[in-house]
This record gives C-alpha cells, structure tokens and sequence, in this order.
C-alpha cells in the first residue's frame, strides 16, 4: 500500500486550502494517499460512490467530496472525515501544489529512504541521473538515458539508450471555476530486478500511486509506459507499444509490436495481444486477442515462446 507522509504532522486547517472547511478544524495533517489506500490522518479525494463491495467501515482517511457525495457516504463510511467543498479535484490539486511548494511531503512510501546510485551500475555517456534515484547494483543504464528523482532500477535491471524514466505525463483537470490545473505525479518509477528497457522507451512516473513493471520483465524500444501502469513479472512487450495510465499487466502477458493499450484497463496474467492490436475492453487471463478494436482470436504466440 503506497501513501506519501509530511515532513511532519501539522493541523489540517493550517493549510491555506482548507482553512475555511469547519470540518478540518481540529484534525492532524499526516499525508496524502490514494483513496483506496486509506489511511488515518491521511487526505484524499472521492468523486464517485465506490461499488459495494469495496466499501470498508473502518476506512478512516480524510476525505474532500462534494456535498451531495457527503451525504451519500456518511452512513457506509463512519470512521472517516468527510470534507465538503465543491469542487474535490480541484480543491485537492491545489492542496498538493501549495505542499510541493513548500516542500511539506516526503517521496513515496515504496521508495527507499536513502536513495543512492551503486558504485556498481554501469552509466553510459550524457546519462543524466538526478539526486533521490536509487540505482542499485548490476544496473545498466545507456548513453543519454534521463533517470529522474523517484525512479528506483532494481539489482541488474537494463534502461537503453535515449529512455526517459520518471518524467510527467497528461494529467489535466478542467475545474468547476474554469481553470485548468495539472495534476501533481507524487509517485515514482519501480522497475524490477532484470528487467530490460530498449531504447527510447518512456515510463511515467505515477500520480497518486507509482508506476512499477515487475522483475525479468522485456519492454522493447520506443515503448511508453503511461503513469501508474503496474506490469507484473516476466511481461514481453514488443517494439512501438503504447499502454495507457493505470492500466495493469498481469505476469507473463506478451504484447507484440505496434500495439495500443487504453487506460484503466487490465490485460490477464498470460494473455497474448497480437501485432498492431488496439486494446480498449479488459482481456481475461490467458485470452488472445488482435485486431482494431481487439477481440478474441484463436491462440497467438505473441513473444518470445513464438
């Protein structure tokens, strides 16, 4: 479960954003977390009902809704503070602007404390790696490659040359004012022990939660990576590949070449995706599917096993 901590605890009505919120007088400030990682004293924003099933009693963060939502939820969420404003998103973005500015919040929870780049990793030519990266040892980082501060490369993982790990991507929000804000990526880049990237390839950083492909993991070049995709170990991606934010891979899937993945989506544990698909439902585990839209199609050997 990822959350990101203050610097220290403070009162939550000392953040200019809220201080005009009577439900926020009295309560301590700890962090801010994604709302399906509640936890205590943490803030965090809803939207929308959540399903039935995911509703938990004990869910205990803070929380900004709109009144309507407040209503609705008071009752299936007892133990946590809801905060009526109207505009969540909005009020919520500009929470963590006013925190960033003021360097109020700590790096991920998932990251290491001490970041630091191993006398062992091997870094090639005009790669540029920004104090708070944690490059472990074995790493093998290529000539011009970008490694921003949040990327962690596990034990003997492989970033080809001209990649970009960790820089933002779109996140734009209209607010109820008219203004457009840009959603703040907190999360940082995970990348699993021997793992390979080809060359070129992009991998944004998360937003409220941090973007991580899992360990022996091949991501062909100029493959990118959207902002909070979770891609489990042992996944072949094949040259060209898009895959949209908060989409997740599970273990062992192959994607061939060219292909497009939507966000907020999910590709089953050994699914094949073939050439050029176009990927806009959740393909079940161990399903093949090709074509524009993609649909299922009789068993395709997308990787290497091919």
């Amino acid at each position: 479960m990822e959350y990101f901590p203050s610097r220290r605890p403070f009162p939550l009505h000392s953040l200019p954003t809220l201080a005009a919120i009577p439900d926020a007088q009295g309560k301590q400030f700890l962090g801010v977390t994604f709302v399906d990682y509640p936890r205590a004293g943490y803030l965090t924003f809803c939207e929308k009902t959540p399903p039935s099933e995911a509703i938990d009693p004990a869910f205990d963060s803070t929380v900004l809704v709109s009144h309507d939502l407040a209503d609705r939820l008071a009752t299936s969420l007892p133990a946590a503070t809801l905060l009526r404003v109207e505009d969540p998103r909005a009020v919520f973005i500009d929470t963590l602007e006013y925190l960033r500015s003021n360097d109020l919040l700590g790096a991920s929870s998932l990251l290491p404390k001490a970041p630091a780049v191993s006398s062992e990793a091997r870094i090639g030519a005009r790669a540029v790696i920004e104090t708070g990266a944690q490059i472990d040892a074995g790493v093998i980082i290529g000539n011009g490659a970008i490694i921003y501060a949040g990327a962690w490369l596990k034990r003997g993982a492989r970033v080809g040359e001209n990649c970009v790990i960790g820089g933002t991507g779109i996140s734009a929000y209209a607010g109820q004012d008219g203004k457009r804000r840009e959603f703040p990526h907190l999360g940082g880049v995970i990348i699993g022990e021997g793992t390979s990237l080809g060359a070129g390839c992009i991998v944004v950083r998360g937003v409220l939660s941090s973007t991580r492909i899992g360990a022996g993991c091949i991501i062909g070049n100029l493959c990118n990576v959207g902002h909070g995709v979770e891609i489990g170990e042992d996944v072949w991606v094949s040259v060209g590949t898009m895959i949209g934010g908060h989409t997740r891979i599970g273990t062992g899937a192959t994607i061939a070449m060219g292909c497009t993945i939507r966000d907020n989506i999910s590709v089953g544990a050994r699914a094949n995706v073939g050439m050029g698909s176009v990927v806009t439902k959740h393909v079940r585990v161990g399903l093949s599917v090709f074509g524009n839209p993609a649909h299922s199609y009789p068993t395709i050997l997308a990787g290497p096993a091919r």
